[in-house]
Order: C-alpha cells, then sequence, then structure tokens
C-alpha cells in the first residue's frame, strides 16, 4: 500500500488517501471501510450529449459518451468481489458535479494501482492498526500450491499474505482401467488432463517467460485478464496431492519447461525467473481446497517457507483445538468476555469478520478486549482473516475464541447466551 497523504484529528476524526499496489492491500481496503465512511475515487459515468444548436434549429443529440469524474459518496454498502479482487462501494453522492446530482446514487469500483481517500469520523484503534500494517513492505511468504489427484481433479491456489485464491481449477473425466480398449481411454485422458494443467501453468508458447505466461494467463482467466500467478513472486511452489499424480505431472512440466526454456527444468526455471522454491511430493489427502492446510503443515512446506503467515493460523487452530480438551480453550462471545473478564486468556483469536460489523458497539468493545489483552503483559492477541480457510474455520466457531492460562471446566461447560449484551459488556469494562 502506498501512502500519498493523511490528516487525523484530536477526536478521532481524519482521512487518509492511498493507492493499493497488490490484491492483498484491496483485502485491507475492504476491511477497512465501513457504513458512512466517505470514500473518494476516480468513477466513469456514461453521459449523453447535451442538446446543441446547428443551423439555426435546435437539433436533439441522443449520442452518448463515458467521462472520467473524481466523486466521494458517503458509503451505504460496501461489496468484496472475491473474483476481481475489487471493491465496489455504493453510496450518495457527496460532490458538486455537472453530471451526478448531489444525493444521487452512485456505486465507486476500487482497484489496485488506483488512488483512493477514505473519510472517517472516528479512526478506532483496529482501523489504525489495519492501516499501518498494510503500509509496511510485503514481509509474508507467498505461496503457489497445486493440490492434483488421479482422478481428473485439480486445483492451483495462491496463498498471500491475507487471503488463499484458486487461480485455476482443472478437471477431466478420467474412465477406468477396464478391458484394453478402456486403458487406451484412460491413458488418453489422462494426458489431456496433463497437457491442461501445463498449459495453465507453463502456457504452450515459445520460449520467452512474459509471452508464455500471457497465454497461460489468457487460458486459465481469459474474460478477467488478471495477471498470471506465478507473475505474483512466489516463495514456494508446491505439488500436493494423494496418489502418484503428484510425480506425474512434475514429470509433465519438466517436459513443457526444457521445451519452452532452453532445456532448463520447472524447478530450475522457476528458481531462475522467480527466485522460488519447489516442493515435491507433498503428501495432502484430496485436489480440494481443504486439503491445503495439510500441504502447508508438511515439514518440508515449513523448511521452504519459514513462518508463513498461513501456516502459523493452522497450528494455532490446532493447539485452540486440543487445548479445548483440556478446558484450557473455549469459544463464542459470552464464553471469552467471561474469561478475559477473570484475566485469563492467554491467547486471544478473532477472524476479521468480527471487526466488519454493523454494530458500532460490537467493534468497540471487541477492539477494547484486543487492546487490554495486549496491554496485561501476560496475553496475546491473533487477528484470522477469513480470506485464508484457517479463517473461515474459527469463523465457523463464531469467529472468537481464546486460549487459556489456566483451566476454567466450569466455565467451558457453562451454558452461556449467545450473543451477549454488548453495550452492557462495553459500559462496565469501560468503568474498570
Amino acid at each position: 500500500m502506498k501512502l500519498i497523504h493523511e490528516k487525523f484529528e484530536r477526536d478521532g476524526k481524519g482521512s487518509v488517501k492511498c493507492t493499493p499496489e497488490t490484491e492483498d492491500d484491496m483485502w485491507d481496503v475492504y476491511n477497512l471501510l465501513k457504513v458512512d465512511d466517505i470514500v473518494h475515487a476516480t468513477a466513469t459515468r456514461k453521459v449523453k450529449a447535451s442538446e446543441m444548436e446547428s443551423s439555426g434549429a435546435n437539433v436533439r443529440d441522443t449520442s452518448s459518451k463515458v467521462i472520467k469524474l473524481n466523486l466521494g459518496v458517503k458509503v451505504t454498502s460496501i461489496d468484496w468481489d472475491p473474483d476481481l479482487s475489487l471493491v465496489r462501494v455504493s453510496g450518495r453522492n457527496q460532490t458538486v458535479s455537472e453530471y451526478v446530482k448531489q444525493g444521487a446514487m452512485h456505486t465507486l469500483e476500487l482497484t489496485t494501482h488506483k488512488a483512493v481517500t477514505i473519510e472517517k469520523s472516528e479512526w478506532d484503534g483496529e482501523d489504525v492498526r489495519r492501516f499501518r500494517k498494510a503500509l509496511e513492505p510485503n514481509v509474508q511468504a507467498t505461496i503457489v500450491a497445486m493440490l492434483i489427484s488421479d482422478v481428473g481433479e485439480c486445483r492451483i491456489v495462491l496463498c498471500g499474505g491475507a487471503r488463499t485464491t484458486v487461480v485455476a481449477k482443472i478437471e477431466r473425466s478420467i474412465p477406468k482401467k477396464k478391458g484394453v480398449g478402456a486403458v487406451v481411454g484412460h491413458e488418453k485422458q489422462l494426458g489431456k488432463f496433463y497437457e491442461d494443467i501445463c498449459d495453465a501453468v507453463l502456457g504452450s508458447g515459445s520460449g520467452h517467460a512474459s509471452s508464455s505466461l500471457s497465454a497461460a494467463a489468457a487460458t486459465t482467466d481469459e474474460k478477467k485478464k488478471k495477471k498470471h500467478f506465478l507473475e505474483n513472486c512466489p516463495n514456494c511452489f508446491i505439488i500436493a496431492g494423494p496418489g502418484f499424480g503428484k510425480e506425474n505431472i512434475l514429470q509433465k512440466l519438466n517436459e513443457r519447461s526444457q521445451k519452452l526454456y532452453s532445456g532448463k527444468t520447472f524447478e530450475s526455471w522457476l528458481k531462475s525467473s522467480f527466485d522460488c522454491v519447489l516442493v515435491k511430493n507433498v503428501r495432502a489427502s484430496s485436489a480440494h481446497v481443504g486439503a491445503l492446510l495439510e500441504a502447508l503443515k508438511d515439514p518440508s512446506t515449513r523448511k521452504a517457507v519459514g513462518a508463513a503467515a498461513e501456516t502459523l493460523d493452522a497450528d494455532v487452530l490446532e493447539q485452540l483445538y486440543a487445548e479445548i480438551e483440556k478446558y484450557k480453550a473455549l469459544y463464542g462471545p459470552s464464553h471469552v468476555l467471561k474469561a478475559f473478564k477473570e484475566g485469563a486468556i492467554k491467547m486471544l483469536l478473532l477472524s476479521d469478520d468480527v471487526f466488519r460489523t454493523k454494530n458500532p458497539i460490537e467493534r468497540k468493545l471487541w477492539t477494547k478486549v484486543r487492546e487490554d489483552v495486549e496491554n496485561s503483559g501476560f496475553g496475546s492477541a491473533r487477528v484470522f482473516s477469513t480470506g485464508h480457510k484457517s479463517g473461515e474455520r474459527l469463523k465457523q466457531l463464531t469467529g472468537v475464541a481464546a486460549i487459556l492460562r489456566f483451566p476454567m471446566e466450569e466455565l467451558v461447560e457453562s451454558e452461556l447466551p449467545n450473543p451477549p449484551d454488548y453495550k452492557k459488556w462495553l459500559e462496565d469494562l469501560s468503568d474498570d
């Protein structure tokens, strides 16, 4: 994220102007926005040409033209497009314009490399924390994982700092080996399946990386005109799955790479072109995205990428499940707040979905709880991105959980009303 300027006032009001540079930056913008914020960005609008005078007579010109406008809208709704990685913000126009009336509804599309200004009546601690983190250079690992099976299923997944995205899905119906003719059909379809994967990863063009990757991008995502996933410069490329599919596809990728790139194997091409490490023969139970966490926890993957955020999040969730059995962990807003009141939280786990709530009191409460846990001297807090599988799993556990400093069997097994009275909790904590 590139900062252009910022202005904050003592009462919490303020505005920032920035340019998102990556898809992860767009996810941060989505999480920063709330209803009633004012967002300024460049927009396009189709307008009809005005009446013009010709030869002394009034002639109505029915043609139209597209013009660029700088508009600011007071946000009424926010929509995230996971396929295009853009944010759509709808609201009432606040800008004086001859083409768009003040108060008229308009939708802005926020994308990478397009400046956006965000004005808030109050920047709380979570807003500031997220924005400051977005401005830091991206030091987290970016991983490409190919999940492949022998039954004609393959998914290629890009894991960034904030999101997991399926960038290619290749499927073919592979007949079973029954009879001589069936064996031939099986091998033929399997060969086509591997060719489809090679096209998606390497393309089929002649020996220039840029042209081949452009061809591959067109193959996998022609309508969206997105850059090829390898152009995100991943740190690590994992080939994982059950059976022998992962070994067979590596052989095919080597053959294609040697043909396109002057005899280089796929592994050496990844290293020389992107400084990307190939991790091969990783065990995973299936070619579905749910098996991604298995691949990320593999020792060879850990060695290649180090402390990647997704891997660590998966470890924390496994620790949470293990500690629940020992009454040293719990989940649910009411239970977590009770444990917080007792000073029992060792690690607070929150999904970023919690901070996207439309209830400002609920957001203020969890912002305060997070800050108090981090300032306690014995606790820490972690916010999981729901753009990752680990964040989705935490969201299924209400989005709020905690690992405790000591067992609390009675609290863990107690039945408490959910959701709690957020207003009362916030008042009680503010009085403490």
